[in-house]
């Protein structure tokens, strides 16, 4: 999960309310390049570099289109298209955040397509959990780009001398990390940093357990909280993890320091070339009432202020196309949110593919607060495992946040 800062957003998007108030839909001037934006990376980079090449593809498939393509960093981009739209200056295409979706739908930021797709009928190639995310109020306000899901890395030579199997449930896990925690080594190394990126480990484990990210203070909730922080209290699970974003989680993992990480798939192609001596492999998230992930995406949308939107829609739809994304998926890293898109062979990734199809991502109410309601879950994690407050207390705190922000 990524961070955010939700009052600022609550905030912008009021005032956007406000200023489009009996308007219609905004100005991107006069028609001539396509504008894109997106927050993946600078043009150069690991991130940014894939998909500007893929546009580029785009262009010299299509003589005579333009696609002008700007990256704005993420921590500012919700905050930067929503003044945008106050503005009517939003570019054609916005690739955002799938729990950003909800909210840019409702403050008219971003188009309605659900005709466009009722035409061109590709909607049912889809996961549900990543098609699910461009639903408001039974409409489609944007196509699935890429997905990724969240599994168990595991050290195989550590695993080897310790005569250990990967865990399938989360009590196994627990047991497992306890056994290998030695030596200064952790058995698990997950991100619990302050914001929304740090509740990943904790959701997932509450969602195993069968409960609901919106409703904490429940027996389902004390079971995964009790869990995590029993595995920190027995040293399975370093009490550093509430200082660590999911790099440093990688790292902990890449250096020899935790046997086991939960992460994504985004750091597949980084161990493989940063760390090509180590021994690892990858296995379904443990399951309890049921088996669960993360699911970590982005929708591509048309603006309300674009003034080309035949052209932007091609340009989705192209860039959705299986046999595109079959090219552009290996090397940007990540998962496709599509489920007939060609298997590239990669062993690897094909457990995170199957880890796919078990993946939630929030909705509704949820999905528009979801950074703040996450924040809150980290800080119950953050206040139980600190030792600062008990477990039902500090689930009691967060809910009572939670519930505030829903019904704000």
């Amino acid at each position: 999960m990524r961070r955010g800062g939700p009052a600022r957003w609550a905030a912008l998007l009021a005032l956007l309310a406000a200023s489009l108030s009996g308007c219609g839909g905004g100005d991107a001037g006069a028609p001539g390049a396509l504008q894109f934006w997106h927050f993946y990376g600078p043009p150069d980079s690991a991130t940014g570099g894939p998909l500007v090449k893929l546009i580029g593809e785009y262009e010299r498939a299509h003589q005579g289109v333009a696609v002008e393509v700007r990256h704005i960093p993420f921590a500012e981009f919700n905050r930067t298209l929503l003044q945008a739209a106050a503005g009517r200056e939003l570019p054609d295409v916005a690739l955002i955040g799938a729990t950003a979706t909800q909210a840019m739908a409702e403050a008219g930021v971003i188009q309605d397509l659900t005709p466009r797709v009722s035409a061109w009928g590709g909607q049912t190639e889809f996961l549900p959990a990543s098609w699910n995310t461009t639903q408001v109020g039974g409409k489609t306000y944007g196509l699935p780009h890429v997905a990724d899901s969240y599994a168990i890395y595991y050290n195989t030579e550590i695993f080897r001398r310790a005569g250990a199997k990967p865990p399938t449930t989360w009590a196994e896990l627990s047991r497992t990390a306890a056994k290998l925690a030695r030596d200064g080594r952790q058995g698990l190394a997950i991100s619990g940093i302050e914001g929304e990126e740090g509740a990943t480990a904790l959701v997932i484990r509450l969602l195993a357990a069968g409960g609901d990210p919106a409703r904490v203070d429940t027996p389902q909730g004390r079971a995964a909280l009790g869990d995590i922080k029993a595995m920190v209290d027995r040293g399975a699970v370093s009490k550093g993890m509430l200082g660590w974003n999911e790099e440093d989680v990688k790292n902990q993992f890449a250096n020899g320091r935790a046997a086991m990480m939960i992460n994504s798939a985004t750091y597949v192609s980084t161990l493989r070339t940063e760390n090509p001596d180590l021994k690892w492999d990858v296995a379904l998230l443990p399951g309890d009432v049921r088996h669960a992930t993360f699911l970590a995406a982005e929708n591509l949308t048309i603006t309300s202020g674009s003034a080309r939107p035949e052209a932007a829609w091609d340009l989705l739809t192209w860039m959705q196309r299986p046999d595109v994304l079959a090219r552009y998926l290996p090397v940007r890293n990540k998962l496709p949110a599509r489920t007939d898109v060609p298997d590239d062979g990669d062993e690897i990734r094909a457990v995170f593919r199957e880890q796919l199809r078990s993946a939630w991502a929030p909705t509704g109410a949820l999905a528009r607060n979801s950074t703040e309601v996450f924040t809150h879950v980290q800080g119950a994690l953050q206040a139980a495992v600190s030792g600062s407050v008990p477990v039902d207390r500090a689930l009691a705190d967060a809910q009572r946040k939670i519930d505030e922000a829903l019904t704000r």
